[in-house]
């Protein structure tokens, strides 16, 4: 009975919390679904369902173009950091000598260093390259990730030891036994990995403020603000363009979920 009960009050308490997370978005689909006279009307449901709010965002605003560049940039850099990630992390797990414990220590030391730190030279460098206002401005420095390396290695330092050392009988070399070995047993830190990296970097806002002047280049994120600030009375038009904008990330969360917790947890097996 005294299991039964905390059972119960347990998942009673986790589905609360999981509404109070929920109830902000649920709010603002229902805000978006509204017209400008509905936008203060106190129901939950909207009065008058209506598309009109998305109508105007889209014919306003080139929310395409910037779901298009955040999509662009959001996939060469998590294709980049799933390449060097899973490269590196091989080469630290299955490598054995000194330097690769000292590159593996820097790449934990690199995890304590907030982004904050790095943000002013980041700059400075980008500036001095002439990348400024580049895609290459928003690609290239965030495709080596210490969190990509540190997860990799842990998983590739998981895998049995006896096939590699078949391998290496058979005459393979790394090259061999990470594409044929290693990376097939690696889909689910791969999905993990690239959700991750795709949802952060989707979601970055203050660098590609600074790193970007025009608007053929702003991504999402930042489009969204300046919908914020055009759009500051109608809060259905802003509701509606963030709405659309958050919808790809939840696709491609629900669609890489049982990867991602299969990934984080597998890649946390041995150290």
């Amino acid at each position: 009975m005294n299991k039964t009960l905390s059972r119960v009050l347990f998942y009673t308490g986790i589905s609360l919390y999981a509404a109070l997370l929920v109830l902000p978005l649920l709010t603002m689909l229902s805000v978006s679904f509204r017209s400008d006279a509905d936008v203060y009307n106190p129901s939950f449901f909207p009065p008058n369902f209506t598309l009109e709010a998305y109508q105007v965002a889209l014919e306003k605003f080139p929310l395409l173009r910037f779901l298009g560049n955040s999509l662009l940039v959001s996939s060469l850099v998590t294709l980049g950091v799933m390449l060097i990630s899973s490269c590196t992390g091989y080469a630290l797990a299955r490598i054995n000598s000194s330097v690769s414990n000292i590159i593996f220590a820097l790449v934990i030391g690199l995890l304590l260093v907030p982004g904050e730190v790095t943000f002013l030279p980041l700059y400075i460098m980008i500036n001095r390259l002439g990348w400024i206002d580049s895609y290459l401005a928003l690609t290239l420095p965030f495709i080596a990730s210490p969190i990509g390396i540190f997860l990799m290695r842990q998983f590739f330092k998981s895998l049995p030891q006896e096939l590699f050392d078949a391998a290496r009988m058979d005459g393979a070399g790394h090259l061999r036994m990470l594409w044929h070995i290693a990376m097939p047993l690696a889909t689910p830190a791969l999905g993990a990995l690239a959700a991750l990296t795709f949802l952060g970097t989707w979601n970055m806002y203050l660098y590609p403020l600074v790193v970007t002047n025009s608007e053929n280049l702003r991504t999402a994120q930042i489009a969204l603000r300046f919908i914020s600030s055009d759009e500051a009375v109608r809060y259905n038009i802003v509701a509606a363009a963030a709405v659309i904008i958050l919808l790809p990330t939840l696709i491609a969360f629900l669609f890489a979920q049982r990867a991602f917790v299969r990934g984080i947890a597998m890649g946390s097996l041995k150290g």
